[in-house]
């Protein structure tokens, strides 16, 4: 088996409870076959470009392990359901592997806290700031300067 997460764009029209029915039914179908490590469910945001006509979308990302035969089963199932927009499935790589989230499998049928994502601190929010060495008398790393100010050896 290996490890793979997918990122699901439902119709921003439905109704919670008709995503979370849908939901279900995927847990149910990767579940037959393999481990759902984590379920969340990022909520209504607004899309980078219009996808059928539509400018929002409602999010869901889910981890599971599957063996790779069933994953274009479950491919099929999400391009051929109306509900889901958009759908993308990638490979996780063994080092970026999320422990299983036990609490999101549990709840799946429970309804989302809110619909849309929670917004970051201000204090998340503030980029590290780099400031570079000073470069005194020409010194450059990894270059060697002769007596006429010209590099001699560019490593």
């Amino acid at each position: 088996m290996r490890t793979y997460e997918a990122v699901m764009v439902f119709d921003p029209a439905l109704e919670v409870e008709q995503v979370e029915n849908d939901l279900r039914k995927l847990n149910d179908q990767i579940s037959a076959g393999g481990v759902v490590r984590k379920w969340e469910r990022w909520g209504k945001r607004r899309l980078a470009y219009e996808i059928k006509g539509r400018q929002y979308g409602y999010y869901v990302l889910t981890v599971f392990d599957l063996d790779p035969a069933n994953v274009a089963e479950l491919d099929r199932t999400l391009r051929i359901n109306a509900t889901i927009v958009r759908h993308l499935i990638s490979v996780v790589e063994p080092a970026n592997v999320p422990e299983p989230d036990l609490e999101s499998v549990r709840t799946l049928g429970a309804a989302p806290e809110s619909v849309t994502a929670p917004v970051p601190e201000a204090a998340a929010l503030e980029a590290e700031i780099i400031v570079p060495e000073i470069i005194e008398n020409g010194d450059v790393p990894g270059i060697d300067l002769n007596e006429n100010n010209e590099p001699e050896n560019i490593v």
